[in-house]
């Protein structure tokens, strides 16, 4: 036992703290080595107390969501890995402007599937597209998670988080700082404990019809049988060049990095046991035994021939921790 995981045992006796748990079992890559501590936390008491605790004693920490946007070392994680389960959802309903809307509220830990579930079962609208998002919704505001051209910050109007002080508070959506697959918690590290959704109320069939949809193009152009981190590179900025070369995205903001690395002839390559998925290019797929070390091996050679062939970089999407 580590010197780390006595004092915890020993700090909080009712804390029920797991130890050089494996983490390759936890993430949807099923890639990574074992967590020096990992637990499971939904009260705020709890991870106040926790982290202040960890902040005291310079012990690193970090929080995990529900391990489908990251990647972790095969060394594993050092310190404290606070996975949220808070799971509550809370409807406000309202009339405004003639339209019913709701505020709901939705714990950090909820399944991103089971939260855009229940908006829909209760007939409110927005979400859909999200349905089939893996992780949980703490995560997902982290990252802005997209669907296409909708990114999910856009119906977000507060969330609470614990500031580097402590203590509980609530960020306006422009506090955020939503940009794509982007939040200001990237930066500044707040927890992300719940998130207050904006929705109008809406057809239910005509949102069950938005499910089917992306659900059928998801199954039609993602490599889900296989284990996967979701897409590994961000999409990448449009210019003048890249208009003039493929006119299919000339009026669209970003072409899909997926589409660069696939006209790079790309498709198929591997680094062990990770391959390039034939179906989808920006997705790296977990064949066997694969490794984080493989996976950052074959990242190099795909940005570095997608560089000499459109002189672009491309940016990883995925979160490495360690």
């Amino acid at each position: 036992m580590t010197k780390l995981q006595q004092q915890l045992k020993s700090s909080f006796p009712d804390y029920f703290f797991e130890f050089d748990v494996s983490m390759s079992k936890k993430t949807y890559f099923r890639i990574g080595g074992p967590a020096e501590v990992f637990i499971e936390l939904d009260k705020k008491q709890q991870v106040q107390s926790l982290v202040k605790w960890c902040k005291d004693n310079n012990e690193k920490f970090i929080f995990f969501g529900g391990g489908s946007n990251v990647i972790v070392s095969d060394r594993g994680i050092s310190g404290v890995v606070i996975k949220l389960t808070n799971s509550e959802i809370e409807f406000e309903k309202k009339e405004l402007d003639s339209l019913e809307k709701a505020n709901i509220t939705i714990g950090a830990g909820t399944k991103m599937p089971l939260a855009v579930k229940k908006t829909i079962d209760e007939g409110y609208t927005g979400l859909e597209y999200f349905l089939g998002v893996p992780g949980t919704i703490g995560g997902a505001i982290y990252n802005n998670a997209h669907y296409l051209e909708d990114l999910i910050g856009k119906h977000v109007s507060r969330v609470e988080i614990l500031n580097k002080d402590g203590e509980f508070q609530w960020l306006s959506h422009d506090e955020c700082q939503f940009a794509y697959d982007y939040s200001r918690f990237q930066k500044t590290k707040e927890i992300i404990f719940r998130v207050e959704f904006s929705l109008v109320k809406g057809d239910k069939e005509k949102s069950m019809a938005l499910v089917r949809k992306a659900t059928e193009y998801r199954a039609k152009t993602q490599p889900l049988a296989l284990p996967s981190s979701g897409c590994i590179f961000q999409n990448v900025p449009n210019n003048p060049k890249l208009r003039e070369q493929f006119p299919l995205f000339a009026e669209r903001q970003h072409v899909p990095g997926g589409f660069l690395i696939d006209q790079a002839g790309l498709k198929g390559e591997h680094e062990g046991g990770i391959e390039v998925s034939d179906k989808h290019a920006a997705f790296f797929v977990n064949t066997g035994q694969g490794t984080a070390a493989e996976v950052k091996k074959l990242i190099f050679r795909v940005k570095s021939a997608v560089k000499n062939k459109f002189q672009v970089e491309l940016n990883e999407e995925v979160f490495w921790l360690e």
